[in-house]
């Protein structure tokens, strides 16, 4: 009676769940605080399917079976994972009598003529196991630690291959005090007081799949907590190829429904260098952009087809922001420097900043120079709004001397209007007529000022100045890419709103030169960390924003200052309730600043040891070097996230729009019968499962 008792509470207890006696794979001989050996057995082995590269093993010194007659140094279990084979002090000798075995056969087909004690000895090997953490109860619940508290040499550790249900409950594990934590943020940022984990794989060990993942051996999920990515720094790092997007999409998703679930809007915004997120592709069978309702997705382009909107700014309605690219480009050009001519870094430093209404003069002289600057515009090649006219306010006398200059039919009153071919002409009658005899206002100063100076020589060049040539308007020839006449407000500020209203923005960059391509993303970037830092400094709560970049070399490269967008971004986002998912095939090119503070790790096939030595010294990713290295199969990811405690090997699942896209259907058909989305029907437990 007493024995089943005992039974009856060992079979209830979560700490001796994990130790399953048919998964007898050997004992620990040698241990350190940090290793342990283990012999297992060749047939013991083989009844466990195996014991693969990298797998994790459970030791316990406590009978499973009558675990309350257990000592109170008994009660714990070592988690290790196989990092490689060790050496038995016998294996010399068993070696030496195999090789003689081997020597005397006359066929491949002969049997082994080795006695049977031999022959027994010879099923026994070493294993070397890196410690990762104890196992054990506190406050009636589950807890892990990093390391072993003590062990005894004298006490044997048995060692056993955890499956099944015991394999789920350690990959799957979480600190309570981390849970806690979690859900708390959670319910700050408006998500509830606790959201269900989400299935991205299944565990894998090796490339090769032949025994531990056969059809009839259970697939083990492995789950991540939502709240692990909202408002932290997630890497999705591995060649080409190798499941980087399938990774993104299985994020984007996965946010989608917490947002939905929850009743937040949570905005996500994907830089799409490759259009794979915007545009239905064959290799993909699907976008992200098709599976979700047109009103809850928007797609940018820079040369946007039907359904999409523009991603290049209106120079001539967004003064300050077309300039400012305007500025970088010319930098970027080599046209302005510290050695560059007067009128060039003039105008770079122009400002259109509207002054108020009530300050006649300063208005007056804002109006001459957005005019100056927009005929500057429309001679450099940028197209112009349909019927689009500049006006602005001329004396009488100034009127009359610029008349005496003009050509066709150019009025000389422009408060009545100019199109943009007669403001050509009238500026450069202005200069005419203010080099002739310098031109005042009627309270005695200069008409043309030092601003609109500077921006009718732009105009009016190229030509020879003081000795030296003035290129003029033909410095931003090439520009005009980033224009587009058919907007009519900033694209930037939209997309933020779009952001706060819980949409999926994907910003279609494939069309657009890479240079093209980083200063509009950086533009966009600058305005969602700013704006959002308003909030937090305003004591408003941000929204909730995940940002994701593919080749993100390219944006938070190493050799970029801390105080740059990009790596602010990644680095501070995160208190401003932005989260950052950046994918690149190398380690070495992020900014290792955003590398140590990184929280999510999904890392695949590297190619090179100088990546995989720079992985390595991340949490325990040095223990899967070689088979980062070798292997390349797809989705084989290993996965380290903020509250898994270790990195789990996984194979990720496949991301399948078909069935997502149906599952938002029958959510969407759900909300409109009964007036909002079932809890049953849209909760994460019903939609954890993916293809296998």
């Amino acid at each position: 009676m007493l024995e089943e008792q005992a039974s009856a509470i060992s079979s209830r207890n979560d700490l001796v769940q994990l130790v399953q006696p048919e998964n007898l794979v050997g004992a620990c001989y040698r241990m350190t605080y940090d290793t342990a050996h283990v012999m297992a057995n060749d047939m013991e082995k083989a009844k466990v399917r195996g014991v693969p590269h990298n797998c994790f093993l459970v030791g316990a010194s406590f009978d499973p079976e009558n675990f309350p007659q257990s000592s109170l140094d008994e009660r714990r279990v070592i988690l290790l994972r196989v990092t490689g084979s060790a050496k038995l002090p016998q294996d010399d000798d068993l070696i030496e009598a195999k090789i003689e075995s081997l020597q005397e056969r006359k066929s491949p087909q002969d049997e082994n003529e080795l006695d049977s004690i031999t022959e027994g000895k010879m099923q026994f090997h070493g294993l070397e196991c890196r410690i990762l953490g104890t196992f054990y109860r506190r406050d009636q619940r589950l807890q892990l630690g990093s390391d072993i508290e003590s062990f005894s040499s004298a006490t044997r550790l048995n060692v056993y291959r955890p499956r099944g249900e015991a394999l789920e409950k350690i990959v799957n594990f979480v600190d309570p005090i981390k849970q806690e934590a979690a859900d708390e943020a959670a319910e700050e940022m408006g998500l509830g007081d606790s959201l269900s984990p989400f299935k991205v794989g299944t565990v894998r060990y090796t490339s090769t799949d032949h025994m531990h993942r056969e059809e009839d051996e259970p697939k083990v999920p492995v789950e991540i907590q939502p709240a692990d990515f909202l408002g932290r720094r997630t890497a999705v790092l591995g060649m080409t190829r190798t499941g980087k997007s399938n990774m993104i999409k299985q994020l984007v998703s996965v946010v989608k429904r917490v947002s939905n679930d929850s009743g937040t809007d949570i905005g996500q915004i994907i830089y799409d260098v490759n259009g794979e997120y915007a545009n239905v592709n064959e290799q993909d069978e699907g976008s992200i952009a098709d599976i979700y309702p047109a009103e809850d997705v928007v797609r940018y382009s820079t040369r946007p087809p039907e359904g999409f909107e523009d991603l290049r700014t209106n120079f001539y309605e967004q003064l300050n922001e077309g300039h400012s690219i305007i500025r970088q480009e010319l930098e970027k050009k080599g046209e302005i420097n510290s050695n560059s001519s007067g009128y060039k870094n003039a105008f770079a430093s122009l400002t259109f900043d509207e002054p108020p209404s009530e300050n006649y003069s300063e208005r007056y002289r804002w109006e001459r120079r957005v005019a100056a600057y927009q005929a500057v515009l429309y001679r450099a090649g940028f197209e112009p709004p349909e019927d689009h006219t500049v006006q602005f306010t001329a004396s009488e006398d100034v009127r009359d001397r610029v008349g005496a200059h003009l050509r066709g039919d150019t009025p000389n009153d422009p408060s009545d209007g100019l199109n943009l071919e007669q403001a050509v002409d009238w500026f450069r009658a202005l200069r005419i007529a203010n080099n002739e005899e310098e031109l005042v206002s009627t309270s005695g100063n200069a008409w043309v000022d030092p601003g609109l100076d500077t921006l009718i020589r732009v105009l009016t060049g190229p030509h020879r100045n003081v000795g030296r040539w003035e290129t003029g308007y033909r410095m931003l020839l090439g520009i005009n890419e980033y224009h587009s006449p058919q907007r009519s407000d900033s694209v930037t500020r939209e997309i933020y709103d779009h952001l706060e209203d819980g949409k999926v923005v994907i910003l279609d960059l494939s069309l657009a030169r890479p240079s093209l391509r980083e200063e509009m993303g950086e533009d966009i970037a600058r305005e969602i960390f700013h704006n959002s830092m308003e909030a937090f400094v305003n004591g408003e709560s941000p929204p909730n924003i995940v940002v994701y970049t593919e080749e993100s070399h390219n944006l938070i490269g190493d050799d970029l200052d801390l105080d740059e967008t990009w790596p602010r971004l990644a680095k501070e986002g995160a208190k401003y309730n932005i989260a950052m998912v950046y994918a690149t095939q190398e380690v070495s090119s992020v900014h290792q600043n955003i590398l140590a503070n990184t929280e999510n790790w999904f890392i695949t096939h590297l190619n090179n040891d100088n990546e995989i030595k720079e992985l390595s010294k991340f949490y325990d990713f040095d223990d899967f070097s070689k088979s980062l290295l070798r292997a390349q199969d797809v989705g084989f990811a290993r996965v380290k996230t903020l509250s898994g405690p270790f990195v789990i090997p996984t194979q990720i699942d496949e991301f399948d729009p078909e069935r997502e896209k149906a599952r938002v259907q029958e959510v969407m058909e759900s909300s409109s019968s009964d007036g909002q989305a079932d809890n049953d029907d849209f909760s994460l437990e019903n939609v954890r499962g993916s293809a296998e």
